[in-house]
Formats: structure tokens, C-alpha cells, sequence
């Protein structure tokens, strides 16, 4: 198996599991929401969910403005050293993945907890902090991956990249503005996407190198 095949497998097994949870959420699969509810709530009472101020500026680092932003930097540095295909992607990807998202919103049309510390406005599956965050994430791991392998950088990064997800993901169930199954849709779907994208082009390059040899 090609690792063209390999990440186009990946991608299909992500947008399956989404699409069962998507459908599970939109008809409202009672076991799935009693646990929603009581995980959140659970959480949200705990010492851990106490950390409001944390929780704020995490939200605030995660926001889709932000690493949206971040994406947009990366492409254009990316086509500075004429890496043309992957600034292409990360564009395609941070731009594609923002429409994706807004039109899954609209279909499953969840609301969002009640009480939430922090009020924020829109549907809460999936959310768009985790599923921007996350997608940032898988960017800039795998382009760590292709310039530095598996070197001790590249682990060191990612375990970094890792915990800045995992910590917008804690952030918006602390703050009550997302169900645990929110932030896990966001996580399939954002990897599933970008696995798509990575997938695209390494057919379309690989197209393109069997043009240039026969010419």
C-alpha cells in the first residue's frame, strides 16, 4: 500500500466515524446524550473545569481567526521557499475546511449547553475552535514530518503541537460552550479533511512527475 493509499484510507475511516457521530447527534441517540451531559458535567464541576482564566485564553489561542491566520502565514512562507504544492494545500485546506465545517453546523444544528460560563453564539457541533486547532496541528505535523522525519525536534514539536490541542480541547468544555462529542467531531473531521487534502496532492504531484518524465 502507497502512502497515497494509505492517507486516503485514513481519510474515509475519519469521515466515516464522523458521519455516525454527526448522525447520532442530529437524531439525538439518547445514550449518546445522557453521556454528553453527564461527562460535562462532570468535568465542568471538577477542579480541573475551576480554571476559568486558563480556559479564556486558551479559547482565545484556539480561535478560528487566529489559526486561521496561522495557516495563511504558513502557506505563504511555504510558497517563499517554493513549496508550492503544500502552500496550495495548507490554503486549500485551512479555507476548504472552513466551509466544510459551516455547512455541517448548519446541517446537524445542535445548540449548545446550557450554562455556559463564557456565552458564545452559533451551533455547537462540531466546534470550530477544536476542529481549526486541530487542523493547524495536523499541518504543521506533517510538514515537521517531511523536512525533519523522525528526528528528536520533530517529537519534541509535535508532543508540543499535541498539547495545545488537547488544551482548546479541555478549554471549551471547561468554559460549557461545547459536549464532549463536539470537541471529538471536530478532531475526526479536521484530520479526516486534511488527510483528504494530502491525499489530492500527492496524486496530483505524483501525476505531474509522470508528465515531466515523458516529456
Amino acid at each position: 500500500m502507497t502512502i497515497t493509499q494509505r492517507n486516503q484510507q485514513l481519510a474515509l475511516g475519519c469521515f466515516g466515524l464522523f458521519g455516525i457521530l454527526a448522525i447520532l447527534v442530529k437524531t439525538e441517540f439518547e445514550p449518546l446524550m445522557i453521556l454528553d451531559r453527564q461527562w460535562l458535567t462532570s468535568f465542568s464541576s471538577s477542579g480541573l473545569g475551576q480554571h476559568v482564566r486558563i480556559w479564556e485564553w486558551l479559547t482565545l489561542m484556539g480561535s478560528p481567526l487566529v489559526t486561521g491566520g496561522l495557516a495563511v502565514i504558513l502557506a505563504l512562507f511555504l510558497w517563499r521557499i517554493r513549496q508550492y504544492g503544500w502552500a496550495c494545500a495548507a490554503l486549500v485546506g485551512v479555507v476548504g475546511g472552513d466551509a466544510v465545517l459551516l455547512v455541517v453546523k448548519q446541517l446537524v444544528g445542535r445548540l449548545r449547553p446550557l450554562q455556559q460560563v463564557v456565552a458564545d453564539t452559533g451551533f455547537s457541533f462540531p466546534s470550530g475552535h477544536v476542529f481549526s486547532t486541530t487542523l493547524l496541528a495536523c499541518m504543521i505535523i506533517t510538514l515537521l514530518f517531511k523536512f525533519l522525519k523522525g528526528s528528536a525536534t520533530f517529537w519534541s514539536v509535535t508532543a508540543v503541537v499535541c498539547l495545545v490541542v488537547v488544551g482548546v480541547l479541555l478549554a471549551r468544555l471547561g468554559l460549557r460552550d461545547h459536549y464532549p462529542s463536539d470537541v471529538l467531531g471536530s478532531i475526526l473531521l479536521a484530520s479526516g479533511w486534511w488527510l483528504q487534502v494530502v491525499s489530492v496532492l500527492e496524486r496530483v504531484a505524483a501525476k505531474w512527475q509522470k508528465n515531466q518524465a515523458q516529456e
